[in-house]
């Protein structure tokens, strides 16, 4: 059968969920200890067996190459990984990312739907790499998957390529993109204008009509469409009030903003957590 593709895995975790709605208390019982039988199995199998670890939420984890130098992300940071799933039973390939590429996630943000996958970063530096042996409730659940039994334990070979705070992200953003700053604030929501107006700058209390268009960093587009508002009245998120009231009617920018000026630890529909937006705006006349 084909493999399981990133974001199908991960619609499928979110829709399902990792742990809830248990269908029979004593089958996932006893489906536990089944999994750490299998697992403890593994490490005995493997030469690396005496540096397993197990961790408080039940994965094990082995480190395969370590890195004292490295950095350990933080929460709210955007952690870049490369990994590949397998199942523990068969070590038949689950989960992949396309060729030599990378993923990156907000820390903490449980933006993946794939518990141990956002556990592990947490147990790792920047240039490791690790096996991480996950039960059920850490993986796929209790639900069937395409290519997954219910039930099953998961082997994750994960490497951390590198962790970038949001402030970090930011500056990449605008450098890979060659932007010329135009306004920066302490708080780091930055303001690119693309066009030329003269007079004063909307400020408080002005009604507008804004037309705009929400992106992620990655450029993927999760809103656009023309706004009416009155600036400073909290009717939007601050971000993207700030950067109007810095606005002059007629004008056109691209703005920047972390997520305490966005939608914060909690994120908001397709938006994960921890998330720094983008924004093309236009004030209309």
């Amino acid at each position: 059968m084909k493999r399981t593709s990133l974001a199908l895995c991960f619609l499928l975790s979110l829709a399902a969920g990792l742990s809830g709605c248990m269908k029979d208390d004593n089958q996932d019982e006893q489906k536990i200890i089944e999994n750490e039988a299998a697992i403890e199995a593994y490490i005995k199998a493997d030469s690396l067996a005496s540096k397993a670890i197990r961790d408080s939420i039940g994965l094990y984890y082995i480190i395969r190459k370590s890195n004292p130098n490295g950095l350990r992300p933080k929460l709210g940071d955007a952690a870049t990984v490369k990994f590949t799933g397998y199942l523990l039973t068969n070590n038949t390939k689950v989960l992949s990312i396309p060729g030599d590429s990378s993923f990156s996630f907000p820390v903490g943000g449980n933006a993946t739907g794939l518990a141990g996958l956002e556990r592990s970063v947490f147990l790792m530096k920047t240039g490791e790499k690790a096996t991480f042996l996950l039960p059920f409730y850490l993986a796929f659940g209790q639900i069937e998957r395409v290519n997954i039994p219910a039930y099953s334990p998961i082997r994750l070979e994960v490497e951390l390529v590198k962790t970038r705070t949001e402030v970090q992200q930011i500056d990449d953003f605008i450098a890979k993109k060659g932007f010329t700053v135009s306004d920066r604030t302490a708080d780091n929501l930055v303001l690119i204008r693309t066009n030329t107006v003269t007079g004063d700058t909307l400020g408080v209390g002005k009604s507008v009509n804004v037309k705009y268009v929400g992106k992620l960093l990655s450029d993927t587009k999760f809103d656009e469409g023309t706004l009416s508002m009155t600036t400073g009245t909290g009717s939007v998120i601050p971000g993207f009030d700030r950067a109007v009231r810095k606005m002059r009617k007629g004008e056109k920018a691209i703005v920047v903003f972390p997520s305490p000026l966005g939608y914060k630890s909690t994120g908001y529909n397709t938006i994960p957590p921890y998330t720094v937006l983008q924004f093309e705006l236009e004030v209309q006349l």
